[in-house]
């Protein structure tokens, strides 16, 4: 029986995806219908077939670059963006919007601009939905000396935007070693002084615990003292602080308890 649907399960990861996107290219121009999932269906449909798709990184590298310069930077970022959401459908949703663009010897550069397709509308909410988390990160990352030599930093995103935060900290902080750590998916960006950055998967760290951090908290103390020092009491807005700084970022900041 030939089947009509098919489903590429692929790492949730965007090597994955756009790895998944490069396979199900040729299914979809023999007609079939494609879809890109993150984990395994719970019930597959019938007339469906579930292919695993290993990732491959010049098979992801060739679409981004393909995007990247068929499409231009909006596409290509907003692509990206929901690569990296927790949107459950997101692989088939950048596998539809590119399909838009470029099927057909198609090069629809203006693509994100159809916002009456839902799939592209949908694109567009969760590209400016991680855009805004990333950014927000840009600010509210706290880093903490430990072993005298590694600045580390914890975080907790709802979005996979770790990978994302490099380009920015490496600017800022190129001559340091340092260390971000994504809590809820056990990985780690890492820094060499006056190196190039890499992801570690699978990571456990408790830097927290580490005895090197006795000074460290005392500084924070410091920090933590002259923050309470300049907050004028009479001004204190809960709602609008909670607006600018959501409850979710607070936990891994020192000027908060």
């Amino acid at each position: 029986m030939e089947y009509e649907k098919m489903i590429f399960v692929c790492e949730d990861s965007m090597e994955g995806i756009f790895t998944a996107v490069y396979e199900g290219w040729l299914w979809c121009v023999r007609g079939k219908t494609v879809e890109i999932s993150v984990k395994e269906p719970e019930c597959p449909e019938f007339f469906t077939t579930v292919i695993p798709v290993p990732s491959d990184s010049e098979k992801a590298g060739k679409v981004l670059r393909t995007v990247r310069d068929k499409l231009g930077f909006a596409v290509y970022e907003a692509v990206c963006y929901t690569a990296v959401s927790v949107h459950p459908d997101k692989g088939t949703l950048v596998f539809r919007v590119l399909w838009q663009a470029l099927s057909g010897r198609r090069c629809d550069r203006r693509v994100m601009e159809n916002l009456a397709d839902p799939d592209v509308n949908q694109v567009s909410r969760l590209r400016i939905k991680v855009w805004h988390e990333l950014h927000r990160y840009y600010g509210f990352v706290r880093f903490r000396e430990i072993g005298g030599s590694v600045l580390y930093s914890r975080i907790t995103p709802e979005n996979d935007v770790l990978e994302m935060l490099a380009p920015h900290f490496s600017d800022r902080f190129p001559n340091e070693n340092w260390m971000i750590y994504d809590e809820g998916r056990k990985k780690v960006l890492l820094h060499p002084k006056g190196g190039s950055c890499s992801i570690q998967k699978g990571a456990v760290l408790q830097a927290e615990k580490d005895g090197a951090l006795t000074e460290t908290e005392e500084y924070e103390e410091l920090w933590k003292s002259f923050c309470r020092s300049i907050t004028i009491q009479e001004r204190k807005n809960p709602r609008l602080q909670q607006q600018l700084l959501p409850l979710k970022f607070r936990s891994n900041m020192p000027e908060f308890p």
